[in-house]
């Protein structure tokens, strides 16, 4: 807990292989390393452009 605690990381497993995720769970880094995260939350914000739709009806 107290590594959890200190350390600036994406993740930290304990008795585990780097292997072992849930899809929902976040995956990746932290500050400059890496390209990002994985996971289907970023999945899906990485394919979807915010846009916004304004209409009034007259």
């Amino acid at each position: 807990m107290r590594a959890w605690d200190r350390l600036e990381v994406g993740g930290v497993l304990i008795n585990e292989v780097p292997s072992w995720r849930v899809d929902n769970m976040p995956y990746g880094g932290v500050k400059d390393s890496g390209i990002g995260r994985e996971g289907l939350r970023y999945a899906i914000e990485d394919m979807t452009e915010i846009r916004t739709f304004v209409y009034r009806e007259v």
